[in-house]
């Protein structure tokens, strides 16, 4: 079985050269990122780790393979409602996190104004929009299938960052900024991990069939997930290449999740693995 797998990551690497180059460069930069922090070893850990569960992730497939692939019905009407989305969150996180505004002193009209853009950021109107258009929870990627492969990603990424970087873990922030444990799991697998899983598994199977290349669409949903990361990391320490470099950093993990969507066909494997993402691997 270990064979077969790697047989098929390698044909999967020639059949996509274009996306696999891609991804390198991108693992240049995580490395960079790592050797400017003093954090190289970690970086190459972090980076062998997503390999990993990619390995894990295909290694279910082919034991289990999904037979219900994702519908798209019209890829380029879709795509566009898809960049209308993008374009209405990148909006609403530039407005309330470049600093062009000041959002403590601004009247509530004018953030209630800018908090109807939450709609694109989460994204609400893109859900209910498809919805519209006759498609089911089912068609979107809600199946009740593939968490079995979450125990082995959960646990390989628990266990890796226990022995490099044991003061990374995030769990205290998280239930700190929640608010307790009830709003972490919540912040966790509503808001960041179904809305954000929702949105990549939207991205990467309308661009893929608009561009008929699943790699494309894979590559550049994660890509723009990771640049929406931007405005915040910004607002925190006004550092604009820290801030970019940050969302080279995390790209590697969100192809990990992506990627999980794509094998199992289901977006709610990514949905535990990215809610229960407090190990802060990533992070360095």
């Amino acid at each position: 079985m270990i064979k077969s797998v790697i047989n098929f990551q390698l044909q999967r690497i020639k059949r996509n050269l274009i996306t696999f180059s891609l991804m390198g460069i991108t693992s240049i930069f995580v490395l960079y990122v790592g050797y400017r922090h003093d954090t190289l070893v970690r970086g190459i850990v972090y980076l062998f780790v997503m390999w990993l569960c990619s390995f894990c992730i295909d290694f279910y497939a082919i034991w289990r393979p999904a037979k219900n692939d994702f519908i798209v019905r019209n890829p380029k009407k879709e795509t566009i409602l898809f960049v209308v989305c993008i374009i209405g969150s990148a909006l609403f996180f530039f407005l309330r996190f470049s600093g062009i505004l000041n959002w403590d002193t601004l009247q509530g009209i004018v953030k209630l104004a800018i908090a109807v853009l939450l709609i694109f950021a989460f994204p609400i109107a893109l859900a209910v929009i498809l919805l519209l258009m006759k498609y089911k929870p089912f068609d979107l990627g809600i199946r009740l299938q593939g968490f079995i492969v979450v125990i082995p990603v959960i646990v390989i990424c628990a266990i890796t960052n226990r022995i490099i970087s044991p003061d990374s873990l995030t769990w205290d922030r998280v239930v700190s900024e929640g608010g307790g444990i009830i709003g972490a799991l919540f912040t966790g697998f509503i808001v960041a991990g179904l809305s954000e899983e929702f949105f990549r598994v939207i991205g990467q199977t309308r661009i893929g069939e608009l561009l008929s290349n699943k790699g494309y669409g894979w590559f550049i949903t994660t890509v723009i997930w990771a640049l929406f990361h931007v405005p915040k990391w910004y607002s925190d320490e006004h550092n604009l290449v820290e801030a970019l470099l940050g969302s080279i950093r995390i790209i590697p993990l969100g192809l990990m999740w992506g990627y999980m969507t794509h094998r199992t066909k289901s977006i709610l494997p990514a949905v535990i693995v990215h809610g229960t993402n407090f190990w802060g691997l990533q992070n360095f």
